[in-house]
C-alpha cells in the first residue's frame, strides 16, 4: 500500500502515511503556460494505492485527480482509494431554477467511476 499526494497537501498526506506506517510519494505536477497539467507518478505502484487531495478549488484538482487516477491503474494499482477530507460539489443535490445542474450526483458518479473506495470528512450536505 502507499499513499500518493501533490505538493499542496503533501503535509496532510505524509502525517497519514506515517500514522499508516506506509510509504507517501508526492505526484510530480509541471504547468503548461495554456493551463494544462502533466502528471508524473512512481513508475512502480503497490496493488492498493491511496490518493490523498482534499477537493476545495474543485475545477483544477478534479482534473489532476482524473490524470493521477487513471495514470495509476495504468501502471499497475488494481484498487484506488480517494482520501478526500473536503469532497466538492455536495451542496447542489437539488435543482432550485429549472436548468439548473445538479452537481452532486455527477461529481459522486465520476468519482465512483475513478475509485474504489471514497473516504471524506466533510460533505457539507
Amino acid at each position: 500500500m502507499m499513499i500518493l499526494s501533490f505538493d499542496d497537501y503533501e503535509t496532510q498526506s505524509r502525517k497519514l502515511a506515517a500514522a499508516l506506517d506506509i510509504p507517501c510519494h508526492t505526484i510530480q505536477h509541471h504547468r503548461f503556460p495554456d493551463g494544462e497539467s502533466k502528471l508524473t507518478l512512481p513508475d512502480k505502484l503497490p496493488q492498493h494505492v491511496l490518493i490523498c487531495y482534499s477537493l476545495d478549488q474543485p475545477n483544477e484538482k478534479l482534473v489532476k485527480l482524473l490524470l493521477a487516477a487513471k495514470t495509476a491503474r495504468e501502471l499497475g494499482a488494481r484498487k484506488l482509494t480517494l482520501i478526500a477530507p473536503y469532497l466538492c460539489y455536495m451542496r447542489q443535490d437539488i435543482a432550485f431554477h429549472p436548468g439548473e445542474a445538479i452537481s452532486q450526483p455527477i461529481i459522486g458518479n465520476f468519482l465512483t467511476r475513478l475509485f474504489d473506495n471514497v473516504i471524506t470528512v466533510d460533505t457539507h450536505l
